[in-house]
C-alpha cells in the first residue's frame, strides 16, 4: 500500500509566465513527482485560461489550480495554497526554479525526527542557464535552543526560509502574521524568516536542495532595472524607509511577547543594524559612474603602505614619532 504523500509544492504563477510555469510541469514530469501541487494563479480574468491550458497537459501530475486575484498579496496567496494543502509539510516552489526531490526526502526525515524544528533546507543555488554558471547561495542553521537567541541569529547572519520545507500550520501562521504586520515587498521577507526562527529551529543539510534560475524575467531583476524604490539598494531613499523599518521592528517585539519570548531592546536593535548592512548590499549596489578611477580608490594605496613601512622614507620616519608620543601618552 502506498504511504501518503507527506509534502505538498505550492507554485504562484501568472499568465505571462505561463512558458516558464510550463518547464516547472515538465520537469516535475519527468522526475516523476507524485506528491501534490497546489498551484496559485492570479492572472486577470482575460488571461484566464492561459495557466489552466497548461495544467491540463500533465495528466499525470496531481494538481489543483487555485485562482486568485491579482490584487490578492503574494503571502495570502501562498497562504490559501498552504490552507488548501492535506499534507503536514509543504514547500513554496517558484514557476521558474527546481526541486531535488532526493533531497526533500532527507528534508522531510529530518524535521519528522525533530518536533522542535520549523524549517529545513540544503544547498540552494542560483543557475545562470545561458552561461551556465552556479552560484552557491549560503544557507545557515539555526539551532539555539532559545527563540530569541534564534532571532538574533537570524538578523546578524540572515538566511531566508522562504523556499524551505515548512510545516504546513507554521506557514499559514507566519504568512499571516506577515502580511498583516509588514505587507511592503522588502520587510515581509524578511518577517517571515524571523518569526519562522521564533517558532522553531532551521536545519540545514549539506545536499543540494534547490535550484534557482536567474534570468531576466525573474521579479528581483525587474525589481533591479526599476530601481524599485519598495526594495533594496533604493529602498534606502525612499520617504517611507524609516516607518517600514520601525514597523519591522516593532512586529518583532509583539511576535516575541506573543510568544511569551523575553526580548532584549539592545540585542534586537544590533541584530537588525546587521540586517539592514547586508540587505543594502544584497541586490548588488549602483555602478559608477563618474570615473574609472573611483573604482580603484575602494583600495588602499600599495604604494603608500610600503613608504610607511620603510624606516628610511621619512614619513615611515614621521609616523613612528608620532606613534611614540602616543604611546608614552597612553602609558602615562
Amino acid at each position: 500500500m502506498t504511504p501518503p504523500p507527506l509534502v505538498t509544492l505550492i507554485v504562484p504563477t501568472v499568465h505571462h509566465r505561463a512558458a516558464l510555469y510550463a518547464r516547472t510541469l515538465r520537469y516535475l514530469s519527468g522526475i516523476g513527482w507524485r506528491s501534490p501541487v497546489v498551484v496559485s494563479d492570479h492572472s486577470p480574468e482575460e488571461h484566464a485560461g492561459a495557466i489552466a491550458e497548461v495544467s491540463r497537459g500533465h495528466p499525470g501530475l496531481d494538481l489543483r489550480l487555485l485562482r486568485h486575484p491579482p490584487e490578492l498579496h503574494f503571502l495570502s496567496r501562498l497562504a490559501q495554497c498552504a490552507q488548501a494543502a492535506q499534507t503536514p509539510y509543504v514547500h513554496l516552489h517558484a514557476d521558474d526554479d527546481f526541486i531535488v526531490p532526493a533531497t526533500l526526502d532527507k528534508l522531510v526525515a529530518a524535521m519528522q525526527r525533530d518536533p522542535a524544528c520549523a524549517a529545513a533546507m540544503g544547498a540552494n543555488v542560483h543557475l545562470i542557464i545561458k552561461k551556465g554558471h552556479i552560484t552557491l547561495l549560503p544557507k545557515r542553521p539555526l539551532g539555539q535552543p532559545g527563540a530569541f537567541d534564534r532571532l538574533v541569529a537570524q538578523l546578524e547572519a540572515y538566511s531566508s526560509v522562504l523556499y524551505a520545507l515548512r510545516r504546513r500550520d507554521e506557514v499559514i501562521a507566519t504568512f499571516g502574521y506577515a502580511v498583516e504586520r509588514c505587507p511592503d515587498v522588502q520587510f515581509w521577507q524578511y518577517l517571515e524568516s524571523c518569526v519562522a526562527a521564533l517558532r522553531g529551529t532551521v536545519a540545514v543539510l549539506d545536499e543540494l536542495h534547490y535550484v534557482r534560475g536567474v534570468h531576466p524575467h525573474k521579479w528581483s531583476a525587474q525589481l533591479a532595472r526599476e530601481r524599485s524604490p519598495d526594495h533594496f539598494p533604493w529602498l534606502i531613499l525612499s520617504s517611507a524607509f524609516q516607518g517600514r523599518v520601525a514597523a519591522f521592528r516593532a512586529a518583532l517585539l509583539d511576535a516575541c511577547a506573543g510568544a511569551g519570548i523575553e526580548a532584549h531592546a539592545e540585542r534586537l536593535d544590533g541584530g537588525l543594524i546587521h540586517l539592514l548592512h547586508r540587505g543594502l548590499n544584497a541586490m548588488g549596489m549602483p555602478k559608477r559612474t563618474a570615473s574609472a578611477e573611483a573604482e580603484a580608490a575602494d583600495a588602499p594605496s600599495q604604494a603608500m603602505l610600503a613608504r610607511l613601512q620603510d624606516p628610511r622614507d621619512p614619513a615611515a620616519a614621521h609616523l613612528q614619532r608620532i606613534f611614540t608620543l602616543a604611546a608614552e601618552q597612553a602609558a602615562g
